[in-house]
């Protein structure tokens, strides 16, 4: 694929409910963004950490900004910052249209940082940074859900 793409990003949470509306709501995104992304060859991760959502998206120059401007319409979202959009070799979550990294009640990442950064090589940086966080919560919350999953196949077969 020679116009892959990858954009990472933040966002503020304007979900307004408890917990449990909260979990419905990032259920719903998920959901709508892995059926939407089928359909446009768009891989990404997601976390929701502090109050922010974090996530990456991968795919074509069009169709990331066709999903891009979904987004930013999206009244569950606001001030979003941009960390990185660019062209790149090859997907870092390739198995997963749209993986899910976990809920976090405290903030990963330096959000007043991130917003306040104004040159492009840090804003790069930081985009990347993003994205190797995910790609580690992804893979650890899927290996934790394998455990899961093989412990209760020992317990049926006992």
């Amino acid at each position: 694929m020679q116009n892959l793409y990858q954009l990472s990003y933040i966002s503020k949470n304007m979900i307004e409910g408890d917990k449990q509306i909260l979990q419905s709501q990032i259920e719903s995104i998920l959901t709508s963004a892995s059926n939407n992304n089928v359909k446009l060859g768009i891989t990404g991760a997601l976390l929701y950490s502090g109050g922010y959502f974090c996530q990456v998206i991968e795919g074509e120059e069009d169709n990331l900004e066709s999903i891009f401007e979904t987004i930013q319409q999206d009244s569950r979202h606001a001030e979003i910052t941009v960390l990185n959009f660019e062209k790149t070799n090859e997907r870092n979550f390739s198995e997963w249209s749209m993986a899910f990294a976990g809920i976090e009640e405290s903030m990963r990442f330096d959000i007043t940082g991130l917003k306040d950064i104004k040159d492009q090589t840090s804003l790069q940086k930081a985009g990347k940074n993003i994205v190797n966080v995910l790609e580690v919560l992804v893979r650890k919350k899927q290996a934790s859900e394998v455990v899961m999953i093989k412990n209760k196949e020992l317990k049926i077969n006992n």
